[in-house]
């Protein structure tokens, strides 16, 4: 039976924090996009505002007013977000080998529509979206402006592509109900089930984290539901694709030199 010290010093421990549920992240949020609510602080208990310039969902150069921000996420966090890989029955044909990029969409429409994801469900999808690229002159790969495009237009999606790729902000997006969809350099993620040497661009998505990885629908095997990377791993690896570029000549060397660039998806 507990004693009165016991029960005491039970009660201390989790009254002054020792547990905690949530944590500090500091991100430039849009200043429009500001929820007092979550706000724990900002510089001076004021919005410094500032301009940055960015990149919209159809691809033009815009000035974005941002404040630097402290808020309060949870500690960890995996939004519950069905998985089926981009070649859902085994089938590395031509079509399912380069369709990271359509399987990731497709994660992301079918969990903000609240409907089934299989894998019979992601072959038919991959096999309309492609049809739907093909016809208004998408190329293989799809670039982050591109793929952010074609979630607006054809599932009706709310896109943003955010320049600041930090574990921070990943964390704060996610905090708020939204998915990302990240494009990497393939072989810098080091995944162990993918194909040797591993794709030299691919895209998937994050749908949560844990104390020092990140978890997310690895579309690029079939284990790789709740596939965990690394944090720093995982943004090392963030590169978006250049679509003047021709698919079989790009090297490692050239992915490795693009911008950091993520897509936050929402309904």
């Amino acid at each position: 039976m507990l004693n009165k010290i016991t029960i005491l010093f039970i009660s201390i421990f989790f009254l002054t924090g020792c547990v905690k549920q949530s944590t500090l992240v500091s991100v430039n949020v849009p200043i429009d996009e500001i929820e007092p609510e979550i706000v724990v602080s900002s510089p001076d208990n004021t919005n410094t505002n500032t301009k940055v310039n960015g990149v919209n969902a159809v691809g033009d150069n815009t000035e974005e007013t941002i404040s630097p921000v402290t808020v309060e996420i949870p500690n960890k966090l995996e939004l519950d977000v069905d998985f089926a890989p981009q070649a859902p029955f085994g089938n590395w044909n031509e079509l399912y080998e380069e369709a990271c990029e359509e399987a990731s969409m497709v994660i992301v429409a079918k969990y903000f529509a609240g409907e089934l994801l299989d894998e019979s469900v992601m072959e038919q999808e991959i096999e309309k979206l492609d049809s739907w690229e093909k016809a208004r002159g998408y190329k293989i790969d799809l670039s982050v402006t591109q793929t952010a495009n074609v979630l607006r237009e054809y599932y009706g999606l709310t896109t943003k592509i955010v320049n600041e790729v930090t574990v921070d902000r990943i964390k704060y997006e996610l905090s708020r109900g939204n998915l990302i969809i990240v494009p990497a350099a393939g072989r810098e993620l080091e995944n162990p089930y993918f194909r040797a040497p591993g794709p030299i661009y691919h895209m998937l998505v994050i749908k949560g984290y844990d104390n020092n990885e990140f978890i997310t629908n690895e579309v690029g095997t079939k284990r790789g539901d709740g596939f965990k990377y690394k944090y720093q791993q995982l943004i090392d690896a963030v590169h978006d694709w250049d679509p003047s570029w021709y698919h079989s000549a790009v090297t490692n060397e050239q992915m490795e030199s693009q911008p950091k660039r993520m897509i936050v998806v929402s309904k």
